[in-house]
């Protein structure tokens, strides 16, 4: 047979036994029936040199060529598929099974697995504990409804890398991790479970507009946790954070749009802006975090939490999902917004700027969007020119 390819239509209507399909290896019989089918084919026309353009439902004896990010989805569906039925365990039964996870970590043993602090090792008391909290251990108990069994979880989650008085845990940091980890796994079941009319792209952005560092921090601010940070003097930390609060106090503490298209501190722009200092989001995901591990992995427990400070927000943003701010320039037709080329900046710390031109009121305005990458870039470019637009 000569080396050409051909149009998957030109093997259908061919039988083939059960162990051929499987094995992949003809048997001489299959194969001088192609052969011969091949030699009456007056599909010249049809006929591809080899290696020539795949069509993505091409579907081979052998192989079957899909896209890798194809590949990726069915794993990530199958994966869902045994969390829905089996629970997390039966989730991390697939990881297992498709290596994954390797067997042998046991992850299972690990979800309610204690924690060593040093107050479970009796390295630190209560009263050494709160102190160093500055004795509002019960003021943010009752502000989250929870009561911690282990003090030290609470030191930690509210410990800035600066507060060297604090000799007992780690900073916030690996509970910011794993908080994060948690908020994003429970927000994302409950919109699964209680959004079934949205589509796949509107779940994506409404789930984007709940877990993000500006919706988190606008809820420590709300709940007053800002006040109960342990930190050295920080003069630069504690003036941003007095922006952000004077900013939501002036909106009454509402978190709507306008405050998801404020600037996070890892964008930078060009331009006068309200900075949301990441610390706060972290304070909020770190908490998560304590939670979790002070009830034994209990998601419920955190989950009560949780929901009894977002609910609103879910419920609002639910009903009228917050359009991201790329997308709401790109849709101002009056404004016609043009980003231009990505351009890497010359810092000590490299960093990709990408400008947007807009009109408005017939005069051209040109502002620059700051990030680490070419995404938070435009987003941040978008924000500030969103807010002009406002003015």
């Amino acid at each position: 047979m000569d080396t050409f390819q051909i149009r998957p239509s030109f093997l259908f209507g061919m039988q083939f036994s059960r162990e051929e399909a499987l094995s992949g290896e003809l048997s001489a019989e299959s194969f001088a029936q192609i052969q011969k089918r091949y030699n009456d084919y007056d599909g010249a026309a049809e006929k591809e040199p080899k290696w020539g353009a795949q069509n993505a439902m091409q579907c081979y004896v052998q192989a079957q060529a899909v896209p890798d990010k194809t590949v990726a989805d069915c794993v990530e569906a199958l994966i869902g598929t045994y969390l829905l039925n089996g629970g997390v365990l039966g989730a991390i039964k697939i990881l297992e099974w498709l290596k994954i996870i390797p067997a042998e970590e046991r992850l299972n043993t690990l979800l309610h697995k204690p924690v060593s602090t040093a107050f479970t090792q009796k390295n630190a008391s209560v009263a050494e504990i709160d102190h160093l909290l500055n004795h509002t251990r019960n003021d943010l108990q009752e502000i989250l409804n929870y009561t911690f069994k282990d003090p030290a979880l609470l030191l930690e989650a509210l410990s800035h890398p600066s507060y060297i008085r604090n000799r007992y845990t780690l900073s916030y940091e690996r509970l910011e991790f794993i908080g994060d980890a948690v908020l994003d796994f429970l927000i994302t079941s409950y919109l699964f479970e209680n959004c079934r009319d949205l589509k796949p792209g509107d779940l994506t952005d409404l789930r984007s507009a709940l877990v993000n560092n500006v919706t988190f921090a606008a809820y420590v601010v709300k709940l007053g946790l800002h006040k109960y940070i342990c930190s050295q003097l920080n003069p630069a930390l504690d003036n941003a954070i007095l922006a952000f609060v004077e900013h939501q106090e002036q909106r009454d503490h509402e978190i709507v749009e306008d405050v998801l298209y404020l600037i996070e501190e890892e964008e930078c722009q060009v331009a006068e802006y309200v900075e949301v200092p990441k610390t706060l989001s972290d304070i909020f995901e770190s908490l998560a975090g304590a939670i979790y591990l002070d009830s034994g992995g209990d998601l419920q427990a955190v989950w009560s939490v949780v929901y009894r400070i977002m609910y609103k927000e879910i419920n609002n943003f639910s009903i009228r999902i917050p359009i991201q701010p790329v997308r709401v320039l790109s849709e101002n037709i009056y404004a016609c917004p043009s980003f231009k080329k990505a351009k890497v900046t010359n810092s000590d710390i490299p960093k990709v700027m990408v400008p947007v031109t807009f009109t408005k009121k017939g005069r051209q305005h040109t502002v620059y969007g700051v990030g680490n990458n070419k995404f938070q870039a435009k987003r941040a470019a978008a924000k500030l020119a969103l807010k002009v637009l406002s003015c």
